[in-house]
């Protein structure tokens, strides 16, 4: 790269240090423009040297570090300052760069130039990121196996199978009479086998979708059953206000907690009741609207009341739930057995047995112990469309001749490209770092 990029490498904001990163060719002068060592020295790759930043009259005690290329993230001269943390301070010494001679980097450039530098693949920059947002504990896990090149080397044994067929086919068109029909036994054999695997992977966005966007969990019921409360107990502060007004809660209220590793997003909804009022109604139509599109549904039922099974929860589409009996403080003449939980929220009683249910329910334990876990949609997307065209070349296979059997075992292969970067064009490579902050 020809350019010098620059950008504010930390969080917008006030900190006690702030982070300025450079990175290409004229790094190492820019740098010299602004900054004065406290000691006449040379900078020493990878040594930090103490000086000040000094521009338009202001000066600001700092420590800068030179990476020269190709030993750096990027794989180009790199150069990070550490300044105090004030945004205007680092916006003013990012303009003064500018003015130098840098250019400002757009989002993801950095990674993106680590990438065509050959300093990490674009599985492992999709886990950067990844990594960089994560939520929970199983989140930053599967990042940092991606980080480490476990979903590449994956998908990468995978295409060398696939390009050993396509090897076999090339020979077998050159030398039909010797090798057409033992290409055609191996194509048999092996491409069952390479669609399996590819399967097993693919099966894995299943738990990897809820590690990086949580599992969605939706608290429902009639009014005054207790659900602020219980969302309250299980996020473990007072998120809902409760009271003893039926409807209080008119609108759906979102939050989330972390078990065993996972995060778990729950929405509080309106009352289930038939109503008159224009905005409980449509609290109402909300809270229908989140049945469908969680991952679970906790039922609610008011242990004060009788509870009967005429609560009639089978027309509210929930494909996957448990009905709940809260508030068991209280006397009743309810059958618990016709709940899978008693809880009490109040007393909090059942909570964590409420949270294992909810486990127990929506992850399922054989995939969360993959080793390669999908958690992008994008690499679901490519494998899905790679298992489909594998399946067409085997289902041809009797049918239509070798040439046109390799059509789409070639594409395949591509598809799969495209996750490891090897056949990825430039506007993928651009949407993928689009995605990116700033400074990485």
């Amino acid at each position: 790269m020809e350019t010098t990029i620059v950008a504010i490498a930390t969080p917008i904001g006030v900190g006690g240090v702030g982070v300025i990163r450079l990175s290409g060719p004229l790094s190492l002068n820019l740098l010299q423009k602004i900054f004065t060592p406290q000691k006449e020295q040379n900078f020493v790759p990878r040594k930090m040297v103490f000086g000040k930043v000094s521009f338009s009259g202001v000066t600001d005690d700092c420590l800068a570090v030179y990476f020269k290329a190709p030993n750096s993230f990027t794989g180009e001269d790199v150069v990070e300052i550490q300044m105090h943390g004030g945004i205007r301070l680092l916006e003013e010494t990012v303009k003064k760069l500018l003015e130098v001679g840098a250019t400002m980097a757009k989002p993801g450039e950095f990674s993106k130039r680590a990438v065509i530098n050959g300093k990490m693949d674009i599985t492992q920059a999709e886990g950067l990121i990844d990594m960089i947002y994560a939520d929970s504990i199983k989140e930053m896990q599967v990042a940092s196996s991606q980080m480490r090149g476990e979903l590449y080397e994956e998908i990468k044994n995978i295409q060398n199978e696939i390009k050993d067929n396509i090897a076999h086919i090339e020979v077998a068109l050159d030398f039909p009479e010797h090798e057409e029909t033992f290409a055609e036994e191996k194509l048999k054999n092996e491409l069952p086998n390479i669609i399996k695997k590819l399967q097993k992977l693919t099966n894995t966005s299943e738990v990897g979708n809820k590690i990086k966007n949580g599992v969605n969990v939706c608290l429902v019921g009639k009014p005054n059953v207790g659900k602020s409360s219980v969302l309250n107990a299980l996020v473990g502060y007072d998120r809902a206000i409760v009271t003893d007004i039926e409807g209080t809660t008119r609108d759906t209220i979102n939050e989330g907690y972390t078990y065993k590793n996972i995060k778990f997003n729950v929405t509080d909804t309106a009352g289930l009741r038939e109503s008159e009022d224009i905005v409980e109604k449509e609290g109402i139509k909300r809270s229908i609207k989140s049945i469908e599109n969680s991952d679970f549904v906790v039922f609610l039922f008011d242990n004060a009341k009788n509870s009967a099974e005429s609560d009639k929860i089978s027309t509210y589409n929930a494909q996957n739930f448990a009905k709940v009996l809260n508030k068991i403080d209280l006397k009743s003449n309810n059958n618990t057995k016709n709940f899978d939980l008693c809880i009490s929220a109040k007393e909090n009683v059942g909570i964590e047995e409420l949270k294992e249910l909810i486990y127990q329910k929506t992850i399922n334990q054989s995939l969360l112990s993959e080793k390669v876990i999908i958690t992008n949609l994008r690499h679901e997307k490519l494998l899905k469309e790679s298992i489909e065209n594998l399946q067409k070349a085997l289902n041809d296979l009797q049918v239509v001749s070798l040439d046109c059997i390799s059509v789409p075992i070639l594409r395949a292969w591509e598809l799969l490209g495209e996750i490891t970067g090897e056949t990825a064009n430039e506007s993928i490579i651009d949407a993928i770092f689009s995605k990116f902050c700033l400074g990485k």
